[in-house]
């Protein structure tokens, strides 16, 4: 009864909003501003809800609708060949597992197995992803497959009118980039919850990525949301990993660098993306770089470089993005000892306004004088530049190999130390699809930089980009490079590697590790696999043309901590990359043989005498004494009001089962009351 008392409701509410015409159900009454469309089957997200925003329609597959002419040829076909006979049901992670709510819009029943849904009506239909089923509504016949996401959400996003003349949302947007429009919507997670708050505005973004048939988009929400438990904000970007097969490495990257400390380390989420009812495919909603309360950088808006009375404030906040794409549209200036583009992404001041030429002249200024700090290794680095962002900064783009290192998407944060002290912070991270092994570079400029193992997970690389052999001008290189030829930022990276990065990768090695910064790979893969299923069967095929790396074979190789040396397997190991495991499992393996390799070129100049071998088991904030601070710490923690160091992660690990949670908390309580318990608290953790 409560069922049907839904379904009641929820077509009452649609009748309401002048959503469906029961007269005839066959058309939808123009002008009502709604997306669902006559003559369709729809599928909700929720069952035994009255949502009206997350519904979306049946379609067909296309296996190939991202290959270009020279594609198609190669493989024997013709435009629109890869459009399946079946169609499809792309279902959220929300939908149960084996039945979902079903509309007909058509004016005929529809049948489904032995289901019938009336002409403008809904029924609950039982399904499951191996079969494939017959429909049959009037005359018409159809076949039809299920397929169920495993993603952590879902985004809706409607409006079928957003140019005012009747262009869908999706098409307005691929227009031109240039192009928002407001929306309505749904997020839902995989638990059901829903949130409908509106979307102020959509528009697409990036570049290279912007070119390709599945477009990525920036969503700015009227108030701020949380997707999955992300923290509230208002402005998000989804990327659409068109490049990366493996949809990993821009999350992956990101997660390592919330695990090593890095300030502004944007949260993101899994996603499937449906628009006025059709399914897009999977993305990756993440927090957007940008300023303001309720986003990531909130120590910065528009005004902060103003002091009351309207004057230029002698020193203030901003954040910048060293950006070789920087053109007309941008707020950038070109820097001087640098020789890069830099994009000021806030305070952002449009041409015009008071201090508009003041404000660039100020980032470019400081901006040189950190640079040269860096090239020079000067004494006065630290009092410019945080030294142990920029240090991380480095070992995140050096890890992934990225392509793009120091020309593009590299951010830096100017604001005040702890101390006071005016430094820039070399952070968030963003923009890692080239990397982890995917991308094959530009044969040429490989060879112009002294480097011809791009592809493979050995051999350094942030200091030669963007194409500098050791004998040609210093001017050549970027800030990250020179961060690489610094020697005390290199010898700061031997510590940091050892006693930040590797336990974080230790930690995404593990297993059903589902909390904290960084996952366990296995957790990541549950998340994706669903998804990645739906994603390329959709026609997001794993076919991104020649700039992407051949990922089939790999020379995987391993790290002996105890005598540091690396060795590579003397064999290749094969992957079937016509799945998506084999694409996974290709990335995970490129990234821990690079790691293996890193850390045997740091071993030497690691001195364990400094790392925290003195850290007691127990003690969450490094105090050197276990007492209630540190299980209050953990409790905090767990409740998202404070983030804990990686060692501070493993000195509460106190029962070694790699997951900090309430039951250490209860192991500390017990030790600080005197109770005996198996756990050596107290003690050292690297006697």
């Amino acid at each position: 009864m409560k069922r049907l008392l839904s379904i009641i409701l929820c077509l009452l509410m649609l009748l309401s909003m002048g959503a469906v015409s029961f007269s005839v159900f066959a058309a939808v009454p123009e002008g009502t501003g709604n997306y669902i469309e006559s003559d369709m089957l729809y599928a909700h997200a929720v069952a035994d809800s009255t949502e009206t925003e997350a519904w979306h329609h049946w379609q067909h597959a296309d296996a190939y609708i991202d290959y270009d002419e020279d594609d198609l040829e190669e493989l024997g076909l013709t435009a629109g060949g890869g459009v399946s006979e079946e169609k499809y049901f792309f279902l959220p992670s929300s939908v149960e597992d084996d039945k979902v709510v079903i509309m007909n819009t058509y004016s005929k029943d529809a049948v489904i197995g032995d289901t019938t849904i009336p002409a403008g009506g809904t029924a609950e239909v039982p399904y499951n992803t191996e079969d494939t089923f017959t429909v049959t509504i009037g005359a018409d016949s159809f076949k039809l497959r299920f397929m169920h996401s495993s993603a952590e959400a879902a985004i809706y996003v409607n409006n079928p009118d957003a140019d005012g003349n009747g262009t869908d949302l999706l098409t307005y947007l691929s227009q031109d980039k240039e192009n928002d429009a407001k929306a309505t919507g749904a997020i839902v997670d995989d638990e059901g919850n829903v949130d409908n708050t509106p979307i102020k505005k959509i528009k697409g973004r990036g570049n290279t990525t912007w070119l390709k048939n599945k477009k990525p988009f920036n969503v700015n929400y009227d108030s701020a949301v949380s997707v999955d438990g992300m923290q509230k904000t208002k402005k998000l970007s989804l990327l659409a990993n068109y490049q990366d097969a493996s949809l990993l490495r821009n999350r992956l990257l990101q997660d390592l660098s919330d695990a090593v400390g890095m300030p502004y380390a944007s949260d993101s989420r899994f996603v499937d993306l449906y628009m006025n009812g059709e399914y897009l495919g999977s993305y990756q909603l993440t927090q957007k770089v940008d300023i303001g309360k309720n986003n990531l950088v909130p120590e910065i808006d528009d005004d902060t470089h103003l002091n009351d009375d309207g004057t230029l404030k002698e020193e203030f906040p901003f954040i910048c993005e060293v950006d070789a794409s920087a053109g007309d549209s941008d707020y950038w200036v070109q820097t001087s000892s640098a020789k890069c583009k830099l994009t000021l992404k806030g305070p952002e001041i449009d041409e015009g306004d008071p201090y508009h030429d003041e404000v660039l002249d100020i980032a470019k200024t400081k901006f040189d004088a950190m640079y040269n700090s860096v090239r020079t290794n000067s004494a006065s680095m630290a009092e410019l530049v945080d030294v142990d962002s920029l240090t991380k900064i480095m070992l995140i783009n050096e890890l992934g190999k990225n392509w793009d290192v120091g020309v593009s998407s590299l951010y830096f944060v100017y604001k005040q130390d702890t101390d006071g002290t005016w430094k820039f912070f070399a952070s968030p991270v963003w923009d890692y699809d080239n990397s982890i092994g995917n991308a094959t570079g530009v044969i040429r400029d490989l060879n112009n930089m002294d480097v011809d193992d791009y592809e493979e997970p050995t051999g350094w690389w942030v200091k030669f980009k963007p194409g500098a052999k050791p004998s040609n001008k210093s001017s050549k290189y970027t800030i990250l490079g020179y961060a690489a030829r610094n020697t005390t930022i290199m010898k700061n990276a031997a510590q940091v590697w050892f006693n930040e990065f590797v336990p974080a990768i230790k930690t995404f090695n593990s297993e059903n590790v589902n909390s904290g910064e960084i996952y366990s790979k296995d957790v990541y893969y549950n998340f994706l696999e669903g998804t990645a299923d739906m994603n390329y069967t959709m026609g997001w095929r794993l076919n991104t043309g020649s700039w992407i790396c051949d990922h089939s074979t790999l020379r995987t190789g391993t790290y002996n901590a105890a005598t540091g040396v690396f060795t590579q397997a003397t064999s290749d190991t094969t992957y079937d990359i016509s799945t998506f495991k084999g694409e996974y499992d290709y990335a995970i393996d490129w990234f821990n043989t690079r790691a293996a390799w890193l850390s045997a070129q740091f071993y030497a100049d690691y001195d364990p005498s400094l790392s925290p071998k003195d850290a007691l088991l127990g003690d969450t904030d490094l105090s050197g004494v276990v007492n209630v601070k540190d299980a209050t710490l953990i409790q905090k923690h767990l409740a998202d009001l404070e983030t804990l160091e990686p060692l501070g992660m493993e000195c509460a690990d106190v029962n070694a089962d790699t997951v900090v949670n309430v039951r250490d908390v209860t192991a500390i309580q017990k030790f600080l009351a005197g109770i005996e318990n198996i756990y050596p608290i107290g003690e050292k953790i690297n006697k």
